[in-house]
């Protein structure tokens, strides 16, 4: 009997030490998937970056020399989702490179980035960008997770022109917070301090310096566009925190709070006043 106690304490044990490793892993988790050409916009694959990770995208060619846009998606999800503002940025007369940042839709990776890795992909998807198109004047339109990394990444790359960031973050603090607990109905069980670890290990990158709000300053005097809706539910993209960071922000900047719509929901709430906006943006900023 002492010895099964023993083996069961010893299984607690292991297990306990296991957990934020492995919530670790399934926040950081790639999700690959399939991505078929839209059947209402002409595109061509295109494939960049490292061949250890290669990047997949689109392009949507409009007019040689035209100003571009490169388009980022969402936490886990693809280039699909991007499709709406490529229509009309497309349709404006602006070319477009959608892509799949790491370890999404057709992309290399074992893991996302947490918007670390996601703004390398930007500052990489933005070079491709600028030698397809023939053209120096290219712009970042970036929701929710790339909202953020669409910010790492032009303060990091004076090649973007300006930035649109819808529904952006601020920092990573509360999704790192999260794996210092194992949640079991309202009772959380506090880990060992190794998740947070474990996530650089496996991204490659130190997730906790990926901080929008610490550089946003550096994009000026490119401007910068922040969109946001009022009740936006998402823990990791309040509306307090789009303030922020346009506080934060340097001239020229907007700030647009829809009055609805939720996370990622103005362009559906408010569908021509969303794109005149946009349109009204990259048209001063890319000039």
């Amino acid at each position: 009997m002492r010895g099964v106690i023993v083996a069961v304490l010893f299984a607690i044990l292991f297990a306990w030490l296991a957990a934020p490793v492995a919530r670790a892993y399934q926040l950081v988790a790639g999700h690959p998937s399939e991505v078929r050409p839209p059947a209402d916009l002409a595109v061509e694959d295109v494939l960049f970056g490292n061949a250890d990770a290669p990047l997949s995208g689109w392009l949507a060619r409009a007019t040689k020399g035209a100003p571009a846009v490169v388009l980022a998606h969402g936490f886990k999800s693809s280039r699909d989702e991007m499709l709406p503002w490529a229509r009309f940025l497309h349709d404006a007369g602006y070319n477009v490179l959608l892509f799949d940042t790491r370890a999404c839709g057709k992309s290399g990776g074992g893991t996302v980035g947490l918007g670390a890795i996601e703004a390398q992909n930007i500052e990489l998807a933005v070079g491709s960008a600028k030698d397809a198109f023939a053209t120096g004047r290219v712009g970042v339109l970036g929701i929710s997770l790339s909202a953020g990394a669409a910010i790492l990444a032009a303060a990091n790359d004076p090649d973007i022109r300006a930035v649109v960031a819808d529904s952006a973050w601020t920092d990573q603090d509360l999704q790192l917070s999260r794996l210092s607990f194992l949640p079991i109905g309202p009772v959380r069980i506090p880990l060992p301090p190794l998740g947070v670890a474990a996530v650089n290990v496996m991204v490659g990158a130190d997730v906790t310096k990926a901080r929008p709000i610490d550089v946003i300053a550096r994009v000026a005097p490119r401007p910068v566009f922040l969109i946001h809706s009022a009740d936006d539910d998402n823990a990791t993209t309040t509306v307090d925190g789009a303030r922020r960071l346009f506080d934060a922000a340097g001239e020229p900047k907007q700030l647009w709070i829809a009055p609805r719509g939720g996370h990622v929901g103005a362009i559906n709430a408010f569908h021509d006043e969303y794109r005149s906006r946009v349109l009204a943006f990259f048209r001063d900023a890319l000039r």
